[in-house]
């Protein structure tokens, strides 16, 4: 892979070989889908070759005060985007030799114990293919919260909550044997984020600051939020789906797996390194073998569950979504290059990549309606398609 080192800066369509009409097509399908009431609130995104040539905020911020607009910095939860953060995190501690990826889980969690979970390496964390089935541990984790079961004391370095949730759930079965299908599992981010910080010594969110944000000069990007620029926080209707994102309790609560808040900008600039091979003006965060893969199919032949649908190819890479055949709403759009990678979150939120096509792109938006399989009613696939149709030379 070869090296670039570029950072994104603000540039006209036509530089970058993209259609400065269909941009504004762009535009224009975005501002009638907030008209339209799909997105109250929407941000939208996109950059070929290091030229950002779409960036725009429309709608509202939706605070008490109607009249408030929403801004091109405001902060949404990126909720399971946090994941590939996650595991940036983690590969940093690879390449520094420091955590092996082939490695049980128990070698760093010692109470993750029970039946085959010896089984367990670090790599089907990342890739959700450790056999954790989801709903069932959460569910238990949340009759252990009910009933106030005593855990051991929580180090300074780890949240209470996290702390309370990893333990209720390191004795909980396994459903099926690590490594012969894909099922999302949000807990396995949570053991993933506590073996970064056992190892690192340091707690999550002031890794990820530290080795992750403030060199990338992701200025706007948390997994707590500080008191200070909460009012920048995107806000959702109480019936909405999924109220609980932007509330103060979620800004505190630095979930391993869903717990960041963020920019469009920051996570362009977060894209933006991958697509450089790892390294975004002079931070190196990731070299670019870590990068490749991140990005690779990591899991060739094993099928997946993931919201309610069955995948024969699952293709998962090291915390991204990689596309290579897979058909799947925003997640596999035909337009999109077979070197594509990407992840969405919960509430409207997902950033893509398109190496191929030298594109970053981000839609961040509050969705108001969950359609059949638990789909939200969003316009990301057609964001992407319109995103790449405007390319006119490649």
């Amino acid at each position: 892979m070869k090296e670039k080192s570029m950072r994104l800066r603000v540039g006209k369509p036509e530089e970058v070989g993209v259609s400065a009409d269909r941009v504004n097509e762009v535009l224009e399908k975005a501002q009638g889908w907030v008209d339209e009431g799909i997105h109250p609130s929407l941000v939208i995104l996109a950059a070929r070759r290091g030229e950002i040539f779409l960036h725009e905020a429309l709608g509202s911020l939706g605070t008490e005060d109607p009249s408030s607009q929403i801004k091109l910095n405001t902060i949404f939860p990126l909720a399971s985007i946090s994941k590939p953060i996650t595991a940036t995190a983690a590969m940093i501690l690879v390449e520094e030799g420091l955590l092996g990826l082939n490695r049980p889980v128990r070698d760093y969690i010692p109470e993750f114990e029970g039946e085959g979970k010896e089984q367990v390496m670090v790599h089907h964390l990342l890739t959700h293919t450790a056999g954790i089935d989801d709903e069932a541990t959460w569910a238990a984790i949340e009759k252990k919260e009910e009933a106030a079961v005593t855990v051991p004391t929580c180090e300074e370095t780890q949240h209470p909550a996290v702390h309370r949730y990893l333990n209720y759930g390191f004795d909980f079965p396994l459903a099926k044997k690590p490594g012969v299908e894909m099922s999302y599992s949000s807990y396995g981010y949570y053991l993933l984020g506590e073996i970064i910080r056992r190892v690192s010594g340091l707690s999550l969110d002031r890794f990820a600051a530290e080795r992750i944000f403030k060199p990338l000069e992701m200025k706007n990007s948390w997994f707590s939020v500080p008191e200070n620029v909460r009012y920048r926080v995107v806000q959702r209707p109480s019936d909405a789906p999924f109220p609980e994102l932007g509330s103060v309790e979620s800004q505190e609560f630095p979930s391993p797996s869903a717990g960041v808040y963020s920019t469009a900008m920051d996570m362009a600039i977060f894209g933006q390194m991958f697509l450089n091979g790892g390294v975004y003006g002079e931070a190196r965060i990731l070299s670019p073998a870590s990068v490749h893969a991140m990005t690779l199919n990591q899991i060739p032949g094993i099928g997946g569950h993931y919201l309610n649908e069955y995948f024969p190819e699952a293709e998962w890479g090291l915390g991204w979504g990689v596309y290579q055949n897979r058909k799947s709403w925003a997640y596999g759009e035909i337009l999109q290059s077979q070197r594509s990678f990407c992840h969405g979150g919960a509430g409207g939120v997902f950033l893509w990549v398109d190496p191929a096509h030298d594109v970053v792109a981000v839609f961040f938006s509050v969705v108001l309606e969950l359609l059949e399989n638990e789909r939200p009613k969003a316009c990301i696939d057609l964001f992407i398609n319109t995103v790449l149709s405007s390319i006119v030379e490649l």
